[in-house]
């Protein structure tokens, strides 16, 4: 399955507990949304980021192929989140040659709106780094920052 990856999940020590089985496909950015924080984690004390419609807006992620046992892994969420808290939404993201891509993600079910800390911005732009996504996805996760 072709999974898009876009905030905590792109660590790679993270991915590699949450979905072992993983392959990298292609970096991609999923039009018209942007990030926010609808979730509270308990592990991260904090917002946990995720999508929402924006018009002219961009998320910068990787598609993943995952395997359905992956799945199941990265929707438990560690137990750090209820059961229910992100659904599946199929999506279709752009790659870097402009070529559109159906796949699924992870989407909030929202409960309010939550700070995001800086050590959570840091696993995540380690995420981001590691994979080679553009400076505009570095820049985007650091307006979160406190100031």
């Amino acid at each position: 399955m072709k999974f898009f990856i876009f905030a905590d999940n792109l660590n790679p020590t993270q991915l590699k507990r949450r979905a072992p089985e993983h392959r990298f496909l292609f970096k991609a950015y999923l039009p018209d949304h942007k990030i926010y924080f609808p979730r509270w984690s308990s592990q991260w004390r904090c917002g946990l980021g995720s999508v929402t419609p924006s018009q002219g807006e961009r998320v910068w992620g990787v598609v993943f192929d995952i395997t359905e046992e992956d799945l199941k892994i990265l929707d438990e969420f560690e137990g750090e989140v209820p059961e229910g808290s992100f659904r599946h939404l199929e999506a279709s993201v752009m790659t870097e040659e402009d070529q559109k891509e159906l796949v699924t993600t992870h989407v909030a079910n929202p409960i309010g709106k939550f700070k995001v800390k800086d050590h959570y911005l840091d696993w995540v732009i380690k995420g981001v780094k590691h994979w080679e996504l553009p400076e505009e996805c570095i820049d985007m996760w650091e307006i979160f920052r406190s100031k």
